[in-house]
C-alpha cells in the first residue's frame, strides 16, 4: 500500500512521489521546517502569519485571485496549515492538473511579494483567529496544558502567538524568517495520486531553479514539566467547562508510539471506549470525552479531554483517574485486538485519500529524514505485545509530567491534583 520514491535535487530539496492509480485526484504538498517551535518569544506566531501572506501575491501572480485561479479553475482546492514543527501548502486537484499545482505552490514560496498593506490586512485576520481561540474553552484548556507541560519553551506556546507578538512582528522580521526557514535544504515536495514521477521531477527541477539556500534555524530539545502533577484553572464567562489532562508521550520516531495509540483507542477512541462508556453513557457527566496521542520529532503528548458542566468537573476527573486505574489492572487481550483492528481500519480508509498520504509521508521525510510506509506501520502495530502496552502505560501516566487544565466556569472547582489518591497509576 502506498509505495513511494524519494529523490534529492542538487540544491537539497527532497521530492517524494507516491503513485496512487486508484484515484482521479492528486495532492501536491510543499512542506517547510517552519513551525512555531522555531520561533523566539518576540516573534511568536510569525510562522502562522507568514503562511497567510504567501497567498497574497507573487512576482508572477500579483493577487490572491491569480494564485487561486490556477487551482480553482481546474476544480481543485488550495490551502495551507501551520503546526508546531512545520508549515505546509497544499492543493488537491484532478490528476490531469498536478503539474500546475506544483508550479503555483513553488512560485508562492519562491517569489512572495510580502507587501506592507497585505501584512496589515492579514494581521487583522489573525487577530480575529486569536480572539476566537480566547472564546473557546477547549482551545484555552489545551493551550494551558501545553504551556505547563513544556514550561518556558516554544513547544508550549500557541501556534498563533498573541495579539501583542503578532502586532510587533514587522515585515523585516518576516523576510528574515523567509531567508532562514524557506530554504532548499529545509523543503520537502510531495506529490501523490495518478502521477508520472519523471514529469514531477522535471517540473520541480525547473521551478526550484534559483531557490534560496542556507542552513535553517534548529530548535532545542524539549523538556517536560518536572514539578509533579499540576492543576491549572483558567476562568471564562461560560456555562461549560473544558477539562484537559495532558501527559508526556513518545516521539514519532519511537516504535512505542503504537502502544500509546492502542491505549488512546481503548481509553477514549470512540463510542465503545472505556471513558465514553463510564463518563458519558453510565454517569452522564460530560457532553463529550475522548483521548488522543500526538507525536512530534523528539517528544509527544497524550490528551484526555472532556466537555462538562462546571459542577461535574471534579467528579469527571475522579472517574477518569478511576478508569486509568482500572485499565492498568484489567487490560485484556480482546480489547487490544479490537483496538488494533480499529486503528488499522481507520488508517486504511484514511490513506485512500491522496492528501492524507501526502501529509503523512511529507512530515516523516521532513522531520525524520526517513519514511515508514503504511504497510510497515500496520505490521509494527500488529506486533505490539501485551507487556509493551503496560510498559507504555507506566511511562505515560505518571506524576512527573501530568497537567490537569480546566477552562470555563471554575469558581467552585478545587485543585484537582491536591490531596488526591493517585498512586495506583504512579502519579
Amino acid at each position: 500500500m502506498n509505495n513511494f520514491n524519494t529523490i534529492t535535487l542538487d540544491n537539497g530539496v527532497k521530492i517524494v512521489t507516491v503513485p496512487m492509480d486508484n484515484t482521479n485526484a492528486s495532492t501536491v504538498l510543499l512542506l517547510f521546517g517552519a513551525g512555531s517551535r522555531y520561533e523566539t518569544p518576540n516573534i511568536a506566531g510569525s510562522s502562522h502569519l507568514f503562511e497567510h501572506l504567501l497567498f497574497k501575491g507573487t512576482k508572477k501572480r500579483k493577487t490572491p485571485k491569480e494564485i487561486a485561479e490556477v487551482v480553482e479553475s481546474k476544480g481543485g482546492i488550495l490551502n495551507a496549515y501551520t503546526d508546531k514543527e512545520s508549515t505546509g501548502y497544499w492543493c488537491k486537484v484532478p490528476s490531469t492538473s498536478y503539474k500546475e499545482g506544483i508550479e503555483v505552490l513553488i512560485d508562492m514560496a519562491k517569489q512572495p511579494l510580502i507587501r506592507d498593506e497585505d501584512l496589515s490586512m492579514e494581521k487583522n485576520v489573525v487577530y480575529e483567529e486569536i480572539k476566537a481561540y480566547l472564546d473557546s474553552t477547549s482551545s484555552r484548556a489545551s493551550n494551558k496544558a501545553d504551556e505547563n507541560l513544556w514550561p518556558d519553551q516554544p513547544m508550549g506556546v500557541d501556534i498563533a502567538g498573541s495579539i501583542e507578538t503578532v502586532e510587533a512582528t514587522s515585515r523585516e522580521d518576516l523576510m528574515d524568517y523567509l531567508s532562514k526557514q524557506y530554504t532548499s535544504s529545509n523543503t520537502v515536495l510531495v506529490v501523490t495520486g495518478n502521477i508520472d514521477e519523471k514529469i514531477v521531477v522535471e517540473i520541480a527541477k525547473k521551478s526550484f531553479e534559483g531557490f534560496r539556500e542556507g542552513k535553517p534555524l534548529g530548535f532545542k530539545k524539549s523538556t517536560y514539566n518536572s514539578n509533579g502533577a499540576l492543576t491549572i484553572l483558567d476562568k471564562m464567562e461560560t456555562n461549560q467547562t473544558h477539562l484537559t489532562l495532558a501527559f508526556k508521550n513518545y516521539s514519532m520516531k519511537d516504535l512505542s508510539r503504537h502502544s500509546s495509540s492502542i491505549l488512546s483507542v481503548i481509553l477514549g477512541g470512540g463510542m465503545t471506549s472505556r471513558l465514553f462508556e463510564q463518563v458519558r453513557e453510565k454517569r452522564g457527566l460530560a457532553y463529550s470525552v475522548s483521548s488522543n496521542s500526538h507525536f512530534y520529532s523528539d517528544c509527544g503528548v497524550f490528551y484526555i479531554d472532556a466537555g462538562v458542566a462546571p459542577e461535574n468537573t471534579e467528579q469527571t476527573f475522579e472517574v477518569i483517574i478511576e478508569e486509568l486505574n482500572n485499565l492498568r489492572k484489567n487490560l485484556n487481550s480482546d480489547e487490544i485486538s479490537s483496538s488494533k483492528e480499529l486503528i488499522k481500519g481507520r488508517l486504511m480508509m484514511r490513506y485512500e485519500d491522496s492528501r492524507a498520504v501526502a501529509m503523512n509521508y511529507g512530515t516523516q521525510e521532513l522531520l525524520n529524514k526517513k519514511i515508514i510506509s503504511i504497510d510497515e506501520n500496520l505490521k509494527s502495530l500488529d506486533k505490539v505485545e501485551f507487556d509493551e502496552i503496560i510498559e507504555a502505560f507506566d511511562y505515560i501516566f505518571n506524576n512527573e509530567t501530568m497537567i490537569v487544565s480546566a477552562a470555563g466556569s471554575i469558581d467552585k472547582i478545587p485543585d484537582l491534583t491536591k490531596n488526591k489518591d493517585l498512586s495506583l497509576i504512579h502519579i
